[in-house]
């Protein structure tokens, strides 16, 4: 069957492209949610009321009788459009997909902005991080899932210090009551309908995302702090993909919490801490960096852990003496996750070496001594620091 994934563009369906109308015409029986149904006018063809990839391809499968089908969908079929899932549920079918025009589009045509200059970003029935998008682009659009999202992300900026930023929201863009507003994050009043989307300039962009951050850039107290080049071969054997969910337990002044979060802005890290200092350092460093995909979990790791997601990704830089029972905890959360430990003492080394042979793990260990310069006179010496050890672990059932 030759089948049509046509996006119908936004508001009242104005915005249909001819080709996607063209189709739609053509096709023997039309299907899609009522309001989609709706715009495809008085046509007297059948009907299949259903968004639902999977009822789709099963009724299709019952549909010999008709050789084309157009399958009506909202918004353009390339943005957080449900054709992705729906063509590869189709795959047999001769299928066609045909665009329609995105709200990141029509947005950026009304304030002049380019789509290449921008990030987009849904709130729309998923959780994801605003600031440190707004932080490295000169415009962040954002799907939002409720009014209430545009408060919370005007709120952020002024808590972040991005009072600097215009904020334009666009609610019920295409349709006849359609409003731009224009604000900054301080004076929003919060007065807008559904649906509605985002658009956030940044004039100063920092674009510091996937780079390393010296010592000297963060904030610091008398919490122990993992070194820069520690915390950048830290960093590396945990080597977390775009996406990932990571522990960064015993976190202390959150260097290594903002060198995983700047991997990816799609990276949630959880910064996972006892002492109230340190705690605060936390919060203080991640404001400086914009640094909102990182959460604060305060209290000892195993009381912590049992109400946080899955991770793919942890770092242990302080266990307080207890390294298997967190070994453990992560191992009864995520069995593949990979675990990557810094430990100064012979005692820690020897309790980490123990917990991998106990526990059946996978081993991989460095002994990474450093050491700076600094001038004595005329000369310039060189002082050594700490040697650190760099383990990785990881159950051997799941490779390397």
């Amino acid at each position: 069957m030759k089948i049509y994934l046509i996006g119908m563009g936004m508001g009242d369906g104005g915005t249909l492209t001819a080709e996607g109308s063209r189709a739609a015409a053509e096709a023997e029986l039309l299907i899609g949610a009522p309001r989609m149904l709706e715009y495809a006018g008085d046509i007297s063809r059948p009907r299949f009321v259903s968004y639902d990839p999977k009822e789709i391809k099963e009724y299709l499968r019952q549909s010999c009788e008709y050789s084309s089908a157009a399958v009506l969908l909202s918004g353009d079929t390339s943005f957080y459009s449900g054709a992705k899932r729906l063509a590869s549920e189709l795959k047999g079918h001769d299928v066609r997909i045909l665009p329609g025009i995105s709200s990141l589009s029509y947005m950026c045509a009304l304030i002049g902005a380019a789509e290449e200059d921008t990030e987009p970003v849904s709130l729309h029935g998923r959780e994801n991080s605003i600031i440190c998008r707004v932080r490295d682009s000169l415009y962040t659009f954002v799907l939002l899932g409720r009014a209430e999202d545009a408060e919370h992300i005007c709120r952020e900026l002024s808590d972040y210090g991005m009072e600097d930023s215009t904020v334009y929201i666009g609610s019920r863009l295409g349709y006849s009551d359609e409003r731009l507003i224009k604000t900054k994050p301080n004076e929003y009043s919060g007065d807008i309908k559904m649906p509605a989307v985002v658009m956030i300039e940044n004039p100063d962009p920092k674009r510091i995302s996937g780079t390393h951050v010296n010592d000297d850039e963060f904030i610091r107290g008398s919490v122990p702090m993992t070194k820069d080049e520690i915390r950048a071969l830290s960093a590396a054997a945990l080597n977390p993909a775009p996406g990932s969910v990571i522990y960064d337990i015993g976190a202390g002044t959150g260097s290594v919490s903002v060198e995983l979060s700047l991997r990816s802005h799609d990276n949630i890290v959880y910064a996972i801490e006892r002492d109230a200092e340190a705690i605060e350092l936390i919060r203080a460093n991640r404001k400086k960096f914009g640094a909102d995909n990182i959460r604060i979990m305060e209290g000892e790791a195993q009381d912590v852990l049992d109400g946080l997601p899955a991770p793919d990704s942890v770092f242990i830089g302080g266990s307080g003496g207890n390294i298997r029972d967190i070994v453990e905890a992560v191992l009864k959360k995520n069995g593949a996750a990979v675990i990557v430990i810094n430990t100064v003492t012979l005692d820690s080394a020897a309790a980490v070496i123990d917990s991998a042979e106990q526990l059946g793990l996978d081993m991989e260990a460095s002994l990474v001594s450093t050491a700076h310069s600094r001038k004595a006179g005329k000369s310039l010496l060189m002082t050594g620091r700490n040697p650190v050890y760099i383990f990785k672990l990881r159950r051997i059932a799941y490779g390397k």
